[in-house]
């Protein structure tokens, strides 16, 4: 069965961002294997994402707009984002829940980068 929008609902916090290559290569973790992260979903659609390097360089990335839920799914339309070239695209990631975890993967947003995103997040506020 697949997911809805109801079982996104709430706080999630992230246990991993990686880069996963077609070609094989080990994953790649843009803000680094120990970043923290949280994604929000609302009842009325909205998400909004913040995730930071936790050692190192401080760095961060998020972005904040409406979801929808169909065909096994989420799509997020990002409306404000720490990177304007993102500002009105929407991305769409394949939703896999496990108990408390949900992992969200799909494509990078450079098409034609020869990877896929994966994103593991476990609920808890």
């Amino acid at each position: 069965m697949s997911a809805s929008a109801k079982d996104l609902l709430g706080a999630w916090r992230l246990e991993s961002w990686s880069f996963v290559y077609d070609d094989g290569r080990p994953p790649q973790y843009p803000l680094g294997p120990d970043a923290k992260g949280i994604i929000l979903y609302t009842a009325d659609g909205h998400v909004s994402a913040t995730l930071m390097r936790m050692s190192g360089t401080a760095e961060s990335f998020a972005y904040a707009g409406r979801y929808n839920v169909h065909d096994g799914a989420v799509f997020h339309s990002i409306e404000v984002a720490t990177n304007p070239a993102l500002v009105g695209i929407t991305s769409t990631r394949v939703i896999v829940l496990d108990g408390d975890r949900l992992t969200l993967s799909g494509p990078d947003f450079s098409a034609g980068s020869g990877r896929t995103q994966k994103i593991v997040w476990r609920r808890g506020g």
